[in-house]
């Protein structure tokens, strides 16, 4: 009986020991045992086809166990974290900003040497492009106005001279003269009445020869005495040269210009006035030639040159012109300027005159030509 009852309480105190172990096993796991749990679980490594338990083993063991949740990591883990990392070179110091800084070229040597201020790169700096020197001759000049310049070649002459200084006084008109030389010897005192008027004197050669046929001394002589003639008559040398008849080449130029810094002045209206001495083909040519900017070319010692002037100028007054000298219009001078003609005020329309009844053939014969007053064969 007491070994029924001893065996009966063995019994009953096994199925309590097996109720409590079933319910300890059915609580869930804690989340960092779990972790634990699956990380110290041998997992087996598989290579093709073979699988080798004591590899796998070896591999877990090579792996730390992961901490627990906000749980600091172990210091072993940290160093052996530390240990796979590679080194990092060593980075160099950093200087302060007063330290000296290497001279920087370009910088002035008292900006670099303040401390606290970094050297900044100098602006490049260019050289100044090289002046543009002036031409050696002109024929015209652009003007952005009605300028023109007005130019008597040949004298001076002591009967025709004066009275065209007389006309351009008369209209507040100054003009420029290019004298030859022999002139200006013979009759200083013509050449000091043109400069006291305000007007420009040139120079046109000793004797109007064609420079560039003669030689170099040649040529040379020609200028310095003509300049000499003028200095001794005004007291300084003139600065401008016509070459006779327009006859100059590029080498006798070059060797003018830089020997005597004198400047060639050509002309670009031609009334052909030594060679038609009529005045109405005078005004007719430099009407029709004549544009702001121009040099108009004429003679002082022709007579019918001198009788053209008063029309010649006063229309060119009318038309808006206004006149200067060789050196004012050469100031003036700007290349590219806007043109000003038709600015200008327009010339007025000719009125038609009926032609005069042809003579007969009595009238014209030279017998009653002189008779009727009729010119034979000229026009």
């Amino acid at each position: 009986m007491k070994r029924l009852l001893a065996l009966s309480a063995l019994v009953v105190s096994g199925a309590l020991c097996l109720g409590f172990a079933a319910n300890q096993m059915l609580k869930p796991a804690p989340v960092a045992q779990a972790a634990s749990s699956v990380a110290a679980a041998p997992a087996p490594i598989t290579t093709g086809s073979i699988t080798s338990r004591a590899s796998a083993t070896t591999a877990s063991q090579a792996l730390p166990a992961l901490p627990q949740a906000n749980a600091p990591a172990p210091a072993t883990v940290v160093a052996q974290a530390q240990g796979t990392l590679p080194a990092l070179p060593a980075l160099p110091p950093i200087q302060p900003v007063s330290a000296a800084v290497p001279a920087v070229a370009g910088v002035p040597q008292a900006a670099q040497a303040q401390p606290g201020v970094l050297p900044v790169a100098a602006a490049p700096v260019f050289a100044p492009a090289a002046p543009v020197p002036p031409p050696t001759s002109y024929r015209f000049m652009e003007v952005d106005g009605p300028y023109i310049a007005i130019t008597f070649d040949d004298g001076p002459n002591p009967e025709t001279t004066p009275k065209l200084l007389k006309i351009l006084e008369a209209r507040n008109i100054k003009a420029t003269f290019f004298m030859l030389g022999t002139n200006a010897s013979a009759y200083p005192d013509v050449v000091r009445a043109v400069a006291a008027g305000g007007n420009e004197i040139g120079n046109h050669s000793w004797n109007h020869p064609q420079l560039p046929k003669l030689t170099i001394a040649a040529a040379d002589k020609q200028i310095e005495d003509t300049s000499a003639a003028i200095e001794a008559a005004i007291g300084k040398k003139p600065l401008y040269l016509r070459p006779p008849y327009g006859a100059m080449t590029p080498a006798l130029q070059q060797h003018l210009v830089q020997k005597y810094g004198i400047t060639m002045i050509f002309w670009s209206v031609d009334p052909l006035d030594w060679k038609i001495r009529d005045a109405q083909s005078i005004y007719d040519q430099v009407m029709k030639q004549v544009r702001p900017g121009a040099i108009i070319l004429a003679h002082d010692i022709h007579a019918t040159t001198v009788a053209a002037m008063p029309r010649v100028l006063d229309a060119l007054i009318a038309k808006g012109y206004k006149f200067v000298t060789v050196s004012e219009l050469i100031a003036m001078n700007k290349p590219g300027a806007p043109k000003q003609v038709a600015a200008l005020a327009p010339t007025p329309a000719k009125k038609k005159t009926r032609p005069a009844p042809k003579p007969s053939a009595a009238q014209a014969s030279p017998a009653n030509a002189a008779r009727n007053n009729v010119s034979v064969g000229l026009y």
